[in-house]
């Protein structure tokens, strides 16, 4: 459903098989961490995982004028 409703971009399986990637459009680390623990996995204590908040490539900017 979080996809559904946009706030799931994508999702990737890691190479060494343990775990995946979400890449979540979220305003905040605090609602993502909330959309996460609400999943049944998480509800269930059985999901664990660290949150990283990313940005646009600065230096993209300067090539075109930004």
């Amino acid at each position: 459903q979080l996809y559904l409703d946009g706030k799931m971009e994508q999702f990737w399986m890691r190479d060494n098989g343990v775990g995946v990637i979400f890449l979540m459009s979220v305003d905040s680390v605090e609602e993502a961490d909330s959309l996460l623990k609400a999943l049944p996995l998480g509800v269930d204590d059985l999901l664990t995982f660290e949150l990283y908040p990313i940005v646009p490539l600065a230096p993209l900017g300067t090539l075109i004028g930004r």
